[in-house]
């Protein structure tokens, strides 16, 4: 049975790799009309042998990464280099099949004359795409070096003693690595002051495969300057796992940022967080009603869960608040019309009777450093709580 699903495994890894060298050859075949017919002195093997280096950099970094360090500067640099190159290539691709599309319905139909002339001249073999691409990518990385602030306010139908309200900042998916290093950590830390919260909430994937331990060690410095009166809490996600988790979990209680790994804590006697494991721990996933077995449901329950999944056990367990990250709201468009399909709740606020739903779009990126049709944000919610 293992041998048949290993087989099945390599089989699905060998067709995934045809598929993306058939597009990247694609791609390379048209970028290659753009240059080589513009610069007659590029020779084609050196054109070539550049082009694949860049659409394998990716892959060949996670393999360095792999076989040598998550610290070394060379995969920093293939990571770089591989995260750029995907962002660029995903809009190539998209639109030099859109243009071949209509060259090819138009040339069917028969259409001729000036306006096909014109059409010709604005596609200019290529150059135009790829300056489009250029600007869609420079647009999209400074979208995403901008993170803004999303505002939420709920109100819990159960009393949190003598809280009347409570002020959370909520954050996800910062993906520290390629694009949020130490300036980004600090920019995110000021951030968070700003907003004078009571309680902090980090969603998951505050790290990633690309986070290197200098990183890990600065942030366990800077979340220290995090000012919250009831504290900072954390919960791991699914590419926390893909990498050191044990040593991201360690700077985290270095930084006095208080851990939930399948457990509730009760906070001022008034209510509950519970933090769930993500799934991609590889071990059985804790069901709610456990973690939650001794908790007093007339008081608050607030549940951090990485993605925005098991919302009817939420619900059935009397959970008040979930908060949930992950979907990146799909990054850049298209994704986002694929997280809207996958999702019941792929960003931001749902409500059933007395439970709420709150998913942020996650204030990172992972893979290509752009935001093209969603904002990286911190979230900052404003409960009120029954008297």
């Amino acid at each position: 049975m293992k041998s048949l699903m290993l087989i099945e495994n390599i089989i699905l890894l060998i067709l995934i790799l045809f598929l993306y060298i058939i597009v990247w050859y694609y791609v390379g075949r048209k970028v290659k009309g753009v240059f080589l017919k513009k610069n007659k002195n590029l020779k084609k093997r050196l054109y070539w042998i550049t082009f694949w280096f860049i659409a394998f950099s990716y892959i060949i970094s996670s393999i360095f990464k792999s076989v040598v360090s998550v610290n070394n500067i060379l995969a920093s640099l293939l990571t770089l280099i591989g995260a750029v190159s995907l962002a660029i290539f995903y809009y190539l691709l998209i639109l030099f099949l859109f243009t071949d599309v209509v060259k090819f319905v138009l040339k069917k139909v028969g259409f001729k004359g000036r306006i096909r002339n014109y059409i010709s001249a604005i596609y200019d073999d290529g150059i135009s795409i790829f300056i489009i691409v250029l600007i869609i990518f420079c647009f999209g990385m400074w979208n995403a070096l901008h993170p803004v602030v999303t505002n939420y306010s709920i109100d819990i139908n159960k009393s949190a003693g003598k809280i009347n309200s409570l002020n959370v900042v909520m954050v996800s998916d910062v993906h520290m690595g390629i694009m949020i290093k130490e300036k980004g950590i600090d920019k995110m830390v000021n951030s968070i002051n700003k907003l004078k919260p009571d309680i902090v909430f980090f969603c998951g994937d505050m790290v990633d495969e690309s986070t290197t331990t200098k990183l890990k060690k600065y942030y366990g410095q800077a979340f220290k300057r995090i000012n919250s009166k009831y504290g900072v809490y954390y919960i791991t996600g699914n590419h926390e796992y893909g990498e050191n988790v044990s040593e991201t979990i360690s700077y985290m209680n270095e930084a006095k940022v208080k851990v939930l790994q399948d457990e509730a804590v009760k906070i001022d006697n008034s209510f509950y967080v519970a933090g769930r494991n993500d799934a991609a721990s590889g071990e059985k996933v804790k069901p709610l009603n456990e973690i939650l077995k001794n908790t007093d449901k007339s008081l608050p329950i607030i549940e951090l869960n990485h993605r925005p999944v098991d919302l009817e056990e939420a619900h059935k367990e009397n959970v008040d608040l979930q908060l949930s990250g992950h979907t990146h709201r799909g990054q850049f468009f298209p994704n986002n019309l694929m997280t809207r399909l996958i999702y019941q709740d792929d960003y931001g606020y749902l409500k059933k009777d007395n439970f709420n739903l709150i998913v942020t779009s996650g204030y990172g990126t992972w893979g290509p450093p752009i935001r093209i049709g969603t904002k990286g944000e911190i979230v900052n919610i404003k409960i009120k709580f029954k008297h």
